[in-house]
């Protein structure tokens, strides 16, 4: 199987675990090639590993001028809103650290555009394309979905980007970046925790069709980790 399982305890322990690991992975990308290219996410593990980073001492090893910081996918809503993940990853670490303003390079928010011309204006922002990331972090939803790409919408196959009108979790317009742009990652990391996210983390593990379970569409170059507690691997067959 492509994917490695790796259950721990508590939630707590998944985001310390993950902080680490993804410090590692960071130091190593800077290390060999000067820069690295971490994609990251909102949610509850998403924004808690972000803050257990911050707690870390392994946060002042890591030269954060030679990081860049995307974003799986944003709410469009007003820049500030505390519904966007920027605004929560902001909170939980970028705020707290020497990273310059240019190295995170976030969706544009609403401020009275249409969410296509949203997209455009990211476009337009990187029309070199962008990069194959070091790392990119996912969380899902109790229905499989990943990023904003949900069951029985369009994933944009084909393109980088895509703007969501009627996403089926509020807000109903959204940014994301599509499994062409996430599946460049060299590592993908699914990260969960919660019982009510046992039943999706169960098919993901049984490679559940895409258009039921959109996460187990994910699939990093070098490798494709799902981190999760306790509660949410309890439905992963024994």
């Amino acid at each position: 199987m492509f994917r490695r399982l790796e259950v721990l305890p508590t939630r707590s322990a998944v985001e310390d675990r993950v902080a680490a690991e993804l410090a590692a992975s960071v130091k190593s990308a800077v290390a060999s090639r000067g820069r690295a290219d971490i994609v990251v996410t909102g949610g509850t593990v998403g924004i808690g590993t972000l803050a257990a980073l911050a707690r870390s001492p392994l946060v002042t090893e890591i030269e954060w001028t030679r990081v860049h910081v995307w974003w799986g996918d944003e709410r469009f809503v007003a820049a500030g809103h505390a519904e966007r993940n920027e605004q929560q990853a902001r909170d939980a670490l970028f705020s707290r650290i020497a990273i310059p303003a240019s190295n995170l390079h976030t969706f544009p928010s609403n401020h009275g555009q249409t969410v296509g011309d949203a997209r455009d204006e990211f476009l337009a922002e990187h029309v070199a394309g962008f990069p194959n990331f070091d790392v990119v972090l996912s969380g899902i939803g109790p229905d499989g979905h990943t990023a904003s790409l949900f069951p029985g919408l369009p994933h944009g196959e084909g393109e980088d980007v895509i703007a969501v009108a009627n996403s089926p979790k509020p807000p109903a317009e959204r940014l994301s970046f599509t499994f062409d742009a996430l599946n460049r990652g060299e590592r993908v990391w699914i990260v969960a925790s919660g019982a009510d996210k046992s039943a999706a983390v169960a098919r993901i593990i049984a490679d559940a069709p895409e258009t039921e379970i959109p996460a187990t569409a994910l699939r990093g170059v070098k490798e494709t980790v799902v981190w999760v507690d306790a509660d949410a691997a309890s439905e992963i067959p024994s």
